[in-house]
């Protein structure tokens, strides 16, 4: 019996405790302090970029970590706003410096634990790479009842002389475009330039941003408010852009796939399907990445099985399924099926773009 109370205090504690858990380290090469990991860094991995990694909501190209001290890294880098430095304290353990951005933690056995960790480790990867593992436990519980998340992610990230394509140079103060040998390829004459992903970059003039070819032609006007990283997670990949509190979404092109005339777009709980949700004042649709599929006309769109889905307008209860389609509908509630012969296509028009 002594055996078992002696187990279940230790599986608890090292349950409800974050950082007494186990975590992966022998992926970093061996170093000796910050020196070691010094250089000029991408800043966007496939999921993070660099500096989300750090708490820090702000867009570069690329950022620098120096060694500011034996137990400080600072960062580098140049965002729209212009030259941005933070300086990060943390320590150097074996392999990697580790810095807490929170270290909170409440025990008390058998009854209560709270937990609030979130800290990042950095150093070389065998290839050479920068590699960070960022950990997160935010996690807690009262008797049995548990809840929270956990988990240690580790991204890479490319030095800057490995990043294969026209690399933004800045000169002036204004931003232009150099080959991997400092040929100028495009004139520096934007505020702000983006990296160049798939052949087209985002740039900024006058407060304003558009999207640019690698033969430095704009295929969009400079017209937006923002334009954000290209999303390349789903095919095809588009970008998010705005104008005043208005959304929507353009494709490597150029062209407004998704209009930039909605107050929301956003995955639902739809997103298996590849579908936006789209609002328009009070009105929902739906959209794909190449085109509005529902214009948003419906007051709700509920019981969506990947083919069809009730949707509500005016008080009416009507079947639309993912080609765009109406119909209306027969039955009690929720029990619907179309009536095929009122099938009719939704028009874009019959959105309220006032």
């Amino acid at each position: 019996m002594k055996k078992v109370f002696i187990i279940l205090i230790s599986s608890f504690l090292l349950i409800s405790c974050g950082t007494y858990k186990f975590h992966t380290t022998s992926d970093f090469s061996i170093i000796t302090d910050t020196n070691d990991f010094e250089g000029n860094y991408l800043n966007r991995e496939s999921e993070r970029s660099l500096l989300s990694l750090f708490n820090i909501n702000d867009y570069a190209n690329f950022v620098s970590i120096t060694s500011h001290n034996q137990n400080e890294i600072k960062l580098t880098y140049y965002s729209d706003s212009g030259e941005q430095e933070h300086i990060f304290k943390g320590k150097m353990k074996d392999n990697f410096f580790e810095i807490y951005f929170s270290k909170k933690q409440i025990i008390i056995p058998l009854i209560y634990s709270s937990v609030n960790v979130q800290r990042v480790r950095i150093g070389k990867s065998e290839d050479g790479k920068l590699l960070i593992r960022s950990f997160v436990d935010q996690s807690g519980n009262l008797l049995f009842l548990a809840g929270g998340r956990s988990g240690e992610t580790p991204y890479l990230f490319l030095n800057a002389n490995d990043f294969e394509g026209y690399i933004p140079y800045r000169e002036n103060g204004l931003w232009g475009y150099s080959d991997a040998l400092g040929n100028k390829i495009i004139p520096a004459k934007y505020d702000f330039a983006g990296i160049f992903e798939q052949g087209i970059a985002h740039v900024k003039l006058n407060d304003k941003w558009g999207l640019i070819n690698e033969k430095g032609e704009e295929i969009t006007p400079i017209k937006y408010d923002n334009i954000s990283f290209i999303d390349t997670k789903f095919y095809p990949p588009i970008f998010r852009a705005t104008i005043g509190d208005k959304v929507g979404a353009l494709d490597l092109a150029g062209n407004e796939t998704i209009p930039v005339v909605y107050d929301f777009l956003a995955y639902s709980n739809m997103s298996h399907y590849g579908l936006f949700s789209i609002r328009l004042g009070d009105k929902l649709g739906y959209a794909n990445r190449t085109e509005v599929v529902i214009p948003a006309i419906y007051s709700r769109i509920i019981n969506f099985d990947g083919e069809t889905a009730i949707a509500i307008r005016d008080g009416e209860y009507y079947i639309v399924d993912k080609c765009g389609y109406e119909y209306e509908s027969k039955g009690i509630g929720l029990l619907r099926e179309a009536i095929p012969e009122t099938k009719r296509k939704i028009q874009f028009e019959e959105q309220n773009l006032n």
